[in-house]
C-alpha cells in the first residue's frame, strides 16, 4: 500500500510540475505576442507615413515641380523596415516555438490524465470509493491551470453528497473539454452545480468562439454526443451559447 501511495503522490508532482510549465510556456507566448504585436505597429506606422509624405509629394509635383534637391531629399525619405521586419520573423519564429513546447507538454498532460489519473480511479471495493464533489473540483482546477486562455469559473462548496466519481464520469467530462476547447474554440466556461444529498446536477455554460461556418458549427452537435457518457446531455446549442450538464446519481 505504501508503495501505491509513493507512486500516486509521485505522479501528481509529476503532473503538477508539467501544469507549471504549460503556464510558463503561456507566459513566454503572451509576452512575445504583445512584443510582436508593438513590432508590427511600428512598421504599420512607418509605412504610414511614407505613404501620406508620397502622397503630398505626387500632388506637388503636378501643382508645383520640385527642383533637383527636394527630388533628392525625396528618395533619402524611402522606408527602412528591414531592422522591424527581422525582428518580426524571429518574434513569429519564438512564439510558434513556445506553441510547439505548450502542445508537447500538454500531451504529455492529457496522457497522464487518460492512462494514469482515470484509470486508476476504476476502484472495484466500496471502502476505496472517492466521493464526487470533491474530485470534480479537483478536476476543474486542473484544467484551469492547464488553459489560462479559457476564462473559467466555478465557485467550490463544503455541501456534502453520498454520490461517488465513476469512470464513466470521468471519461465523459474529459470528451467534453477535449470537444469545446479543441473542436469548437471557447473564451469561457462557467460551472453550476445543483447538490443533493443522492445526487448531483453539475451544468456547463459555454461562450464559443465566432464559428467560421455555422453549419459545421450545428454538425458538431452530433458528433459531440455521439463522445458523451450516459451522465452528459446537451441542452443548449447555439452559436453565442452552448450548455451541456451532467447528472450524477
Amino acid at each position: 500500500m505504501e508503495k501505491k501511495i509513493d507512486k500516486d503522490n509521485l505522479m501528481s508532482q509529476l503532473y503538477d510540475y508539467l501544469t507549471q510549465q504549460v503556464r510558463d510556456h503561456y507566459d513566454v507566448k503572451e509576452h512575445l505576442s504583445r512584443e510582436l504585436y508593438q513590432d508590427q505597429r511600428e512598421k504599420d506606422r512607418k509605412v504610414k507615413d511614407v505613404s501620406d509624405q508620397n502622397r503630398i509629394y505626387q500632388i506637388r509635383k503636378v501643382f508645383s515641380p520640385l527642383d533637383f534637391q527636394e527630388e533628392a531629399q525625396k528618395e533619402e525619405d524611402m522606408v527602412d523596415t528591414s531592422e522591424l521586419d527581422a525582428r518580426i520573423r524571429t518574434r513569429k519564429k519564438e512564439i510558434q516555438e513556445e506553441e510547439e513546447k505548450i502542445n508537447v507538454l500538454s500531451g504529455y498532460l492529457k496522457g497522464l490524465e487518460e492512462n494514469y489519473f482515470i484509470t486508476s480511479s476504476e476502484y472495484k471495493n466500496d471502502d476505496e470509493m472517492i466521493p464526487f464533489l470533491p474530485a470534480f473540483w479537483k478536476l476543474m482546477e486542473h484544467v484551469k491551470m492547464i488553459h489560462p486562455e479559457v476564462r473559467i469559473n466555478f465557485s467550490k462548496t463544503e455541501d456534502f453528497s453520498d454520490v461517488m466519481l465513476n469512470l464513466s464520469f470521468l471519461k465523459g467530462f474529459y470528451a467534453f473539454i477535449k470537444f469545446v476547447l479543441y473542436e469548437i474554440g471557447v473564451y469561457v466556461i462557467n460551472v453550476e452545480k445543483y447538490i443533493d444529498k443522492d445526487k448531483v446536477l453539475i451544468r456547463f455554460q459555454v461562450k464559443p468562439k465566432i464559428p467560421g461556418n455555422i453549419a459545421i458549427f450545428k454538425n458538431k452537435k452530433y458528433t459531440l454526443e455521439k463522445e458523451l457518457t450516459k451522465e452528459f446531455s446537451i441542452i443548449r446549442w447555439k452559436t453565442n451559447s452552448v450548455i451541456v450538464q451532467a447528472l450524477m446519481e
